[in-house]
C-alpha cells in the first residue's frame, strides 16, 4: 500500500498538475477577447490611482516607473501615483530630493513610520490616501505599455467586472542568466493558465499582487487589505469571490522582474508557498461560504494547494532513501514512470515552442528550462519550511532581492540532501532496482547541479 501510495504522489499527482496547466493554457493562449478599445476621450476615463509599495529599492528604479507611467495613455488630470515608503527617514529624504516628477503628473509620495504588517499594510495606506475611483496595484519594477491601462479598463467596462488583471510578461536586466530566461518564459505560459485560461473556462480568477485594477467601491465593500496577511492579493481575492465580486482576466500586458539568481528565485518562491497556504487556512471560510459553484470553490482550494505536490514528492524522495538505508527496498512502478514522463515533455515542447516565438532558440529554451527545473526540485526542502511556517501566528518574509544579490546559505544543506539521494540511488542499483535507480539519481542531480550553481554565484 505504501509503495502504490508513493508512486501515485511522485508521479501521478505531478502530471495531473502539469496536465492542468497545458489545458489552462491552451485554452488561455489564444483567447484575444474581443472588445472596443475605448476612445481616448479625456471625459469618458474615470480617476485612477495607482498604488505602489517601495522599500530598499534604487532610486532610479522608481524614477524608470515614474516616467513609464507618465507616457501612458490617460488623461493626467485623472491620474495620481501614491509612492509608500517603508524606507528610513534618510533614504526617503534622498529619495524626494533626487525624484524628477515629469510636468502635469501627479505623484504623491508618503513615507510609513507605523508600520504596520508589509506589502499589504503599505497598499491599505496607499488606499487611505488615494482619491481615484479606479486602484492600480504596482511593483516598484513594473512597466507597462502605452496603451496597457486602457485596454484593462475597457475590457473590465465590456464585462462589467469588479477587478481586472493584466497578463504578466517577465523582464530581466541580466540576459546572461539561463534562470531569468526560464522564468521569462515561464511566466508568460502560467499567466496565460492561471489567469485567461482558468477564465476562459469558467473558473475564478484571482487578483495578481502586481498588475490589478481594482474598482474603489468594491475594495471597500470588503475593508481593502488586510495588513496581518502575506499574501495580500490571494488573500483579498478570496474575500471579493465571497461578497460576489467579479475578478476578470485581460491581455493587456504588464512587464514583471523576474529573478535572475539562485537565491532571489528561492525568496520569492519560499514566500510564495507560505503565502498560499496561509491564504488557503485564514481564507477557507470566506471560500466554501461563496456563493458560487462546487467545483469552483474546490478549483481554487486546488490553486492554492499548488506547492504541495513538490513538497509531496520530497517527503516521498525521502521515503525511498531512508527504506533502503534499512533495508526495506521500495519500488517504483514503470507504467507511472511513462505517465509522469511523457507529460514532463509534452510540457517540454509546448515550454520551447512558447520560447522560440518569444527569440529564443531550442537550445537556449533547453538549457532554461533545466535550470528552472533543478532549482526548483533543490529547493524543496525550503518549500516544505515555509508552508508550514504558515501555521504560525507570527510570519515574516522577505522581499524578493531581484537585481541585486543577496547572501544566503541554502547551497549546504542541497549539497547534503544531493548526496543523500545520490547514495540512496546508488543502494538500490546495487539491489537491481533499475528504474528507482534511475529516477532518484535523476532527483539527486537537481540538487547537486543546483549547489554548483550556488557556489558559482548562478
Amino acid at each position: 500500500m505504501l509503495n502504490i501510495l508513493l508512486n501515485l504522489l511522485i508521479f501521478i499527482v505531478p502530471s495531473i498538475v502539469v496536465w492542468n496547466q497545458i489545458i489552462f493554457y491552451t485554452f488561455g493562449k489564444n483567447e484575444e477577447y474581443i472588445y472596443s478599445l475605448l476612445s481616448y476621450d479625456n471625459n469618458s476615463l474615470p480617476k485612477l490611482s495607482i498604488i505602489v509599495p517601495t522599500k530598499g529599492e534604487r532610486i532610479d528604479v522608481i524614477q524608470g516607473l515614474i516616467d513609464n507611467l507618465y507616457k501612458a495613455k490617460w488623461d493626467k488630470s485623472k491620474l495620481e501615483i501614491i509612492i509608500v515608503s517603508d524606507d528610513d527617514e534618510k533614504y526617503f529624504n534622498e529619495l524626494l530630493s533626487m525624484l524628477e516628477i515629469p510636468s502635469g503628473l501627479n505623484v504623491k509620495v508618503f513615507r510609513r513610520e507605523k508600520k504596520l504588517g508589509y506589502k499589504s499594510g503599505a497598499l491599505t495606506y496607499g488606499l487611505e490616501r488615494s482619491s481615484g475611483d479606479l486602484i492600480l496595484t504596482l511593483d516598484v519594477d513594473a512597466r507597462i505599455e502605452e496603451d496597457s491601462l486602457i485596454r484593462a479598463y475597457s475590457h473590465m467596462i465590456n464585462l462589467g467586472c469588479d477587478a481586472v488583471t493584466m497578463e504578466w510578461h517577465g523582464y530581466t536586466n541580466s540576459l546572461h542568466s539561463s534562470l531569468a530566461r526560464a522564468l521569462m518564459i515561464s511566466t508568460v505560459l502560467t499567466s496565460k493558465s492561471i489567469l485567461r485560461g482558468r477564465d476562459r473556462l469558467g473558473f475564478k480568477v484571482l487578483p495578481i499582487g502586481c498588475g490589478t485594477i481594482f474598482k474603489r467601491k468594491a475594495l471597500e465593500a470588503v475593508n481593502g487589505w488586510d495588513y496581518n496577511m502575506i499574501q495580500d492579493d490571494y488573500e483579498l481575492g478570496a474575500r471579493l469571490i465571497n461578497k460576489g465580486f467579479r475578478i476578470c482576466a485581460s491581455s493587456s500586458p504588464v512587464f514583471v522582474e523576474v529573478p535572475d539568481n539562485l537565491v532571489s528565485f528561492y525568496v520569492q518562491q519560499t514566500r510564495w508557498a507560505m503565502g498560499t497556504m496561509e491564504v488557503l487556512l485564514r481564507r477557507f471560510k470566506y471560500i466554501v461560504s461563496s456563493k458560487i459553484k462546487f467545483w469552483q470553490k474546490l478549483e481554487i482550494v486546488a490553486y492554492l494547494l499548488q506547492y504541495i505536490p513538490i513538497i509531496l514528492t520530497f517527503i516521498s524522495a525521502i521515503i525511498y532513501a531512508i527504506a533502503i538505508f534499512l533495508g526495506v527496498e521500495l519500488s517504483m512502478y514503470l507504467q507511472f514512470f511513462i505517465i509522469w514522463a511523457l507529460t514532463l515533455s509534452v510540457y517540454a515542447v509546448i515550454f520551447v515552442r512558447s520560447a522560440r516565438r518569444t527569440g529564443f532558440t531550442t537550445i537556449t529554451a533547453i538549457k532554461a528550462l533545466g535550470r528552472l527545473s533543478a532549482y526548483t526540485v533543490a529547493i524543496s526542502p525550503f518549500l516544505l519550511i515555509s508552508t508550514i511556517s504558515a501555521f504560525r501566528k507570527n510570519r515574516k518574509y522577505v522581499v524578493t532581492p531581484k537585481g541585486k544579490r543577496a547572501k544566503s546559505n541554502i547551497g549546504y544543506p542541497i549539497l547534503i540532501f544531493g548526496i543523500f539521494f545520490l547514495s540512496a540511488s546508488i543502494a538500490y542499483v546495487i539491489h537491481n532496482n533499475l528504474l528507482t535507480f534511475i529516477w532518484l539519481a535523476y532527483y539527486s542531480v537537481a540538487y547537486l547541479y543546483t549547489f554548483v550553481a550556488f557556489i558559482k554565484g548562478l
